[in-house]
């Protein structure tokens, strides 16, 4: 029998973050399955059209879930039931991220809605100590208490990553539910062959290490002090810099690092299934996270989901399921050394690459996928 989803987000594409695209992925799968799906959002663009295509219903509210779009819910939720899943990021509710009257307002739905649920995303905003008055420490409160609230009114509650237990204590024990991939697992052996052939200026010796990101502050770092040092030690590799912003991070490392600069490739942003091309086409990617690679990391799932052998860093974010799997291979976030030692093995040892990258694709199929994700929201809540 169909379910009727109502999905609350305050982001849907095209102009939005992860959230907003992680949102649009979970409501096409949900309707894909035949379910009814109803996405409430404060803004909607040229993606209106696209979700209708898909069989899902995007409503638009009044405001920012504020008490025009309670009301609104209200009515839809009477008139339509089935679970209601709100995807929780503090900031994105409006209220300068202080909307705790909307909080109050979703966690008292029960029991006139009956199956009320929060991914958590997102915990709160972290205090300042050093600013202990600050407005940013009062914001930084009131999102705690945003989350206390919703997490003792929720019939379900799911954390994009098991770190948020540290923060977040669920009256009951929460789900973790990944976020997978929205980029498309590679077709088509001539594209991957176009793609590297553009990479590695068609030099069929060369091995190709890629990077996919968005280039953040907290990355680069991480990038600038890992790529010289692997060119030094593999100096006949090329680097493809894939994702919004590589072609900018490109251009700063020909001014710092104009050797490295020299054999890279940035093509900038692609479409979904060029990039899953390009991502194929490296031998190896490498993935460094200052806080340790989670499984909010959709820039690492993109790789894993496409069977690509991966290094990356532990920190203090990194769950147990990565050194329980072996999904990736992983050198402490501080250890520059380790992460080339490991970056070298791999590119020097095909049979353990191959491996390594088999191990990901299945991972991932089994503990990240959407599928996955389908699976746990349909099944029986655990206790």
């Amino acid at each position: 029998m169909a379910t009727t989803w109502h999905v609350l987000t305050g982001e849907y594409p095209p102009d939005c973050g992860g959230v907003g695209d992680y949102t649009a992925a979970l409501a096409a799968a949900l309707a894909d399955t035949g379910d009814e799906v109803h996405v409430w959002t404060p803004s909607a663009g040229p993606a209106a059209g696209e979700a209708q295509a898909r069989r899902v219903s995007l409503h638009v509210l009044p405001d920012v879930f504020g008490r025009g779009s309670r009301a609104t819910l209200a009515r839809a939720f009477a008139s339509a039931p089935g679970p209601v899943l709100l995807q929780y990021v503090p900031n994105a509710l409006g209220a300068r991220g202080g909307n705790l009257a909307f909080c109050r307002w979703f966690s008292r739905l029960a029991p006139r809605v009956a199956d009320v649920r929060v991914m958590f995303h997102e915990p709160y905003f972290y205090f300042r100590w050093s600013r202990p008055w600050s407005a940013s420490n009062g914001l930084a409160l009131i999102q705690r208490m945003m989350a206390r609230t919703l997490l003792r009114g929720a019939s379900r509650v799911y954390f994009s990553t098991e770190s948020w237990t540290r923060y977040l204590s669920a009256p009951q024990p929460p789900q973790t539910l990944p976020v997978p991939s929205s980029i498309p697992i590679a077709a088509g052996a001539a594209e991957i062959a176009r793609v590297r052939a553009a990479a590695t200026g068609a030099d069929h010796a060369a091995q190709l290490v890629g990077h996919f990101g968005t280039y953040g502050a907290h990355v680069t770092g991480q990038l600038d002090a890992r790529l010289p040092a692997l060119v030094a030690r593999m100096p006949s590799i090329r680097l493809a810099l894939l994702g919004a912003g590589g072609s900018a991070y490109l251009s700063r490392l020909a001014g710092a690092a104009p050797a490295v600069a020299a054999r890279a490739w940035a093509p900038d942003r692609l479409e979904p299934a060029a990039l899953a091309c390009a991502l194929r086409a490296c031998d190896l990617l490498v993935q460094p996270y200052p806080d340790g690679i989670t499984t909010r990391r959709t820039s690492a799932m993109a790789g894993l989901k496409n069977g690509v052998a991966t290094v990356s860093t532990t920190g203090a974010l990194t769950e147990a399921v990565w050194e329980e799997t072996g999904a990736v291979a992983l050198a402490p976030a501080g250890d520059v050394g380790a992460f080339v030692d490991r970056s070298e093995a791999l590119l020097r040892d095909p049979a353990a690459r191959t491996s390594l990258a088999s191990r990901a694709a299945s991972v991932y199929a089994s503990r990240f996928s959407m599928e996955h994700t389908l699976d746990v929201l349909r099944g029986p809540h655990r206790s």
